[in-house]
């Protein structure tokens, strides 16, 4: 059973899925926000990183497909969304294989000088992304620096994901992976 701060989060990351604003999130969706992280760090949808990118963003649309999009209309509606979410993180454990291959995608564009860290700038560009703002950005990058040394590493940024699709604990540092929440 979810907490009201669970389905809070779920709700607000739908809406940064779905990328066209229609209500719904299709495959186009997930292609689109895929396109816009390599765009924001100039990485080419052709390249190495580019093809893993669209290649794990497909795979997750599959697997949340899969469970969410009950009447196969290849649309996800935001209580499909939720309810498949909810299943799958909260009353259930597929995080990892889930959304893992996704993040570890991300993190490898955005992770521009190969230092295995996420640099105040880089971590801005992943949010512009998501079509999060700066002042979310930098709010939510001084909160997920756990070690203050900076740079997000990325068991932080994993870390802060899991928090954020999974945890129920209002205190929890993940809470504030896109900026601050309203309170549920």
């Amino acid at each position: 059973m979810a907490t009201d701060l669970q389905v809070l989060k779920i709700d607000r990351s739908f809406t940064y899925i779905d990328v066209d604003g229609n209500g719904v999130i299709t495959r186009d969706d997930l292609q689109g926000l895929g396109a816009r992280l390599l765009a924001g760090f100039g990485a080419s949808p052709a390249g190495t990183q580019g093809r893993r990118v669209a290649d794990s963003f497909d795979s997750l649309w599959d697997t949340i497909a899969d469970a969410a999009d009950l009447n196969h209309d290849s649309r996800i509606t935001p209580d499909e969304y939720r309810s498949s979410l909810i299943a799958s993180f909260i009353d259930g454990d597929r995080f990892e294989p889930i959304f893992r291959p996704a993040i570890d995608a991300v993190l490898a564009v955005a992770d521009t000088d190969g230092d295995g860290l996420i640099q105040p700038e880089e971590f801005q560009l992943i949010h512009e992304a998501f079509g999060r703002s700066e002042q979310d950005s930098e709010q939510a990058f001084a909160a997920l620096d756990l070690d203050g040394d900076g740079a997000l590493s990325r068991g932080e940024l994993l870390h802060a994901a899991r928090d954020y699709y999974t945890s129920a604990d209002p205190s929890a540092i993940g809470n504030l992976l896109f900026g601050s929440l309203p309170t549920p």
